[in-house]
């Protein structure tokens, strides 16, 4: 129903009339015994006496108050008039009595009802062969299922395992390659220790060494030619 106007808004006093009549007092008793029953269960290292006190008449009062605006948002003064011209008749006061009971029992009728129907579908499953005796799906089809579900974990734990091992690879690889470098670098200056050893060595004082004092000798033969061709010279000059 739709909000009601401020012009038909129900008056506070309308309401709790209305409340009186249908008998909120004595629901908020019941499930007054139903919290103590409760709180009395989990602690019960506290005397029953102090939880006679939940729902007193002050509460009862405080909680219906709560009720009031609700029940004037969403109904005029003349929808409560008539709600308690019929909660005040004889087939009012008898709903008031008899609805908790019977919603009671159409919960219980409704669990029987979706058990029954679903026997019903089941047994006729059966007899199409699409179920088993056991209600259950036949062997071939739920072997099929646990094979399927047996495949996909062996799957999903191989592919696991690879991933474990990759990284396991993927790690100690990283770390051996600083292992590398070091390794390629102390063989290059190995190597280059080794080389230096051979270039001072005798071959540089069997080889250079021995060729300065061959070409020592080889300069006084030519300083006596020069003399000739002094000599030359010396002569053609008296001639001229």
């Amino acid at each position: 129903m739709g909000t009601a106007s401020a012009a038909t808004q129900p008056s506070e006093e309308q309401v709790r009339q209305l409340m009186e009549v249908v008998g909120v007092g004595k629901m908020l008793s019941q499930m007054n015994s139903q919290a103590v029953t409760v709180m009395q269960q989990s602690l019960p290292c506290i005397p029953a006496s102090y939880w006679q006190g939940y729902m007193d008449s002050n509460g009862t009062q405080q909680f219906i108050g709560r009720l009031v605006p609700i029940y004037q948002r969403h109904f005029s003064a003349d929808e409560i008039d008539g709600m308690l011209k019929f909660y005040r008749s004889p087939l009012g006061q008898k709903v008031i009595t008899e609805m908790p009971t019977t919603m009671g029992e159409a919960n219980q009728a409704g669990l029987q009802w979706s058990k029954e129907r679903s026997d019903q579908m089941i047994a006729e499953l059966k007899q199409k062969g699409s179920l088993d005796a056991g209600g259950r799906c036949p062997a071939e089809h739920a072997a099929a299922a646990t094979g399927v579900a047996a495949g996909a974990a062996a799957a999903n734990a191989a592919g696991a395992d690879d991933d474990d091992e990759a990284a396991a690879e993927a790690a100690p690889a990283k770390k051996a390659a600083p292992a590398s470098k070091a390794k390629g670098k102390a063989t290059t200056k190995s190597k280059s220790t080794r080389k230096a050893p051979a270039k001072k060595t005798p071959a540089k004082t069997t080889t250079k060494a021995p060729a300065k004092p061959a070409a020592a000798p080889a300069k006084p033969a030519a300083a006596p030619a020069k003399p000739a061709a002094d000599t030359g010279k010396a002569s053609g000059t008296p001639a001229q």
